[in-house]
């Protein structure tokens, strides 16, 4: 029987809605946003907290819900950028919970081949396979576009992160 790694949940007491993360987004004090994720309600509140959503190159840049694994922020930054990076780890087996929101929640599955964000939304299920990346290759990528890490939580709930949780939260600045 193979050996179990630890069971570890996000803080589920913790977890921040979506105007949390708008309110986050506006006590940076930039003035748009760059953003890539697949939280249904976002740019809604980032637009009800007075912020713009923009294309070009900006100040403040999120990739969100693992869409690190599937692009590159580093053009979508200006000269001097915050960047914040969400994504999830390579993880043991197992089922992780990842956010809670009000009319959201996101668990990780892992069978140690195949990693699967599975969001139940409204009602509905959506499955989309995920490419975990470690963190020490994520901050090599940062270093290498000229980026420092500033900062790493748990989720949102900015507890530190301790290394094996099964997601994390990074944030990085090129100035």
């Amino acid at each position: 029987m193979p050996v179990r790694g630890p069971d570890v949940l996000a803080n589920l007491v913790n977890m921040s809605d979506v105007s949390d993360i708008a309110q986050w987004c506006l006590d940076r004090e930039h003035e748009d946003v760059v953003l890539r994720t697949r939280r249904p309600h976002l740019r809604e509140a980032i637009a009800d907290v007075g912020l713009g959503v923009t294309e070009e190159p900006s100040d403040l840049v999120m990739w969100l819900d693992d869409e690190i694994g599937n692009s590159a922020p580093w053009p979508y930054c200006s000269s001097s950028c915050e960047l914040l990076i969400e994504g999830c780890l390579p993880v043991e087996r197992g089922v992780h919970a990842l956010a809670v929101e009000t009319d959201r929640a996101v668990i990780l599955s892992a069978d140690g081949i195949e990693y699967r964000r599975i969001e139940f939304i409204d009602g509905e299920t959506l499955t989309v396979n995920v490419q975990p990346i470690a963190v020490d290759i994520l901050d090599e990528s940062a270093r290498q576009a000229g980026f420092t890490l500033v900062g790493r939580w748990i989720d949102w709930s900015m507890e530190t992160a301790l290394g094996n949780e099964p997601c994390h939260l990074s944030l990085f600045r090129n100035f």
